[in-house]
């Protein structure tokens, strides 16, 4: 990670880079560095308002220890990280940003192979994508305000957007 600085509302921001991991709760604001072909898995639970981002390189999981540059590794060691914090694994939500084929080469079919990989692997651990912004050819950038549970995102140089609120679960009680 980046060094946190101050934003505009005066919330800590937390940059993610690649390979990256970070975890955080009501205050803060988790934000990924450009991400290319990479995809940035963002969760959060909105009744404890602690959420984290995992910012990942590669499919599949690393054959050397713990690395979250790799899909697997990233994924688990972010849910490990929210569930040591006190968040049921049944309430964290998942949104998901970024894998763009950004050299626009017809050959190049990493960002499809880690969405691909990314996928089997919450739907392994019962995690369920509630809202994505994903492929396409210009980077993107993911950002969690942890205090409103809102992400952002932007596409190229595209001023910043929502792509999701994250909201409390409707019971049927």
């Amino acid at each position: 990670m980046y060094n946190s600085k101050q934003a505009k509302e005066n919330r800590p921001i937390s940059f993610v880079s690649t390979g990256c991991v970070a975890v955080g709760s009501i205050d803060g604001i988790l934000t990924s560095s450009p991400l290319g072909s990479c995809v940035a898995v963002v969760a959060y639970d909105i009744t404890t308002k602690i959420g984290g981002l995992a910012h990942i390189m590669l499919p599949g999981k690393s054959l050397k220890g713990n690395d979250n540059k790799y899909a697997e590794n990233a994924i688990t060691n972010l849910i490990d990280e929210l569930k040591h914090l006190g968040v049921p694994k049944k309430n964290i939500e998942i949104c998901l940003v970024g894998g763009a084929n950004v050299l626009r080469k017809e050959s190049d079919n990493i960002a499809g192979h880690l969405i691909i990989s990314i996928f089997e692997i919450l739907k392994k651990k019962k995690l369920n994508v509630i809202k994505a912004s994903l492929g396409g050819y210009e980077r993107r950038t993911a950002k969690l305000n942890l205090s409103s549970g809102i992400v952002n995102f932007t596409v190229g140089d595209s001023v910043e957007k929502k792509l999701w609120k994250f909201t409390a679960k409707m019971t049927g009680e």
